[in-house]
């Protein structure tokens, strides 16, 4: 298995597919940890019939193999509003281009509220 993509620290983006208009847009990662294919008997399911998720990242839930890494990550929000600590998978993450001390200004800057004003601080 590779090295992670992204470090401790390290502001990135969340990808539009995992970000709607009223999403978190993007936040700091504070933890990277491996993840690991569930056996079998560890998956759920939706009635449909559509599995609830593959991966954990804890291993002995798991197959033991390394698939990938996942990164707790606390959102960046916009004055007055609060962050919150999510994991997601390093696919549906994206790095900033630009200079690192204006990539928290982007992200903040990608808000609306709800007449389309876009916030700045």
């Amino acid at each position: 298995m590779s090295n992670p993509k992204f470090k401790v620290g390290q502001v990135v983006s969340y990808l539009s597919a995992t970000s709607t208009k009223h999403a978190r847009k993007g936040g700091t990662i504070t933890k990277v940890e491996k993840m690991y294919e569930l056996k079998d008997e560890n998956k759920r399911f939706y009635p449909n019939g559509v599995c609830r998720g593959e991966l954990t990242t804890i291993k002995e839930l798991s197959k033991g193999e390394v698939k990938g890494y996942a990164y707790q990550t606390t959102s960046i929000q916009p004055k007055g509003f609060t962050s919150d600590i999510t994991m997601i998978e390093e696919d549906n993450l994206r790095k900033l281009l630009g200079y690192p001390s204006t990539h928290r200004q982007q992200i903040i800057e990608s808000y609306s509220d709800t007449t389309g004003k876009k916030y700045t601080k």
